[in-house]
């Protein structure tokens, strides 16, 4: 979806990745293994299928901030 140049994409389960204005934003991204770099990652709660390591290791570069 595409709304005032934010595109809002539906991941895995209850994940998603936000773009615009420059920044890459996913919340809760699981089972994805390669992406654009995040700007920033949110996690809302520790359980496997929203804080996955492996999704949180391919995502993020030296400066992106997790959350």
């Amino acid at each position: 979806m595409m709304v005032n140049d934010v595109e809002i994409v539906w991941l895995k389960h209850a994940g998603f990745k936000i773009t615009g204005a420059g920044m890459t934003i996913y919340i809760d991204p699981y089972g994805v293994r390669a992406g654009e770099p995040a700007d920033l990652i949110l996690i809302t709660h520790d359980h496997f299928d929203h804080c996955d390591l492996p999704s949180l290791r391919a995502l993020a570069g030296k400066d992106t901030v997790i959350l």
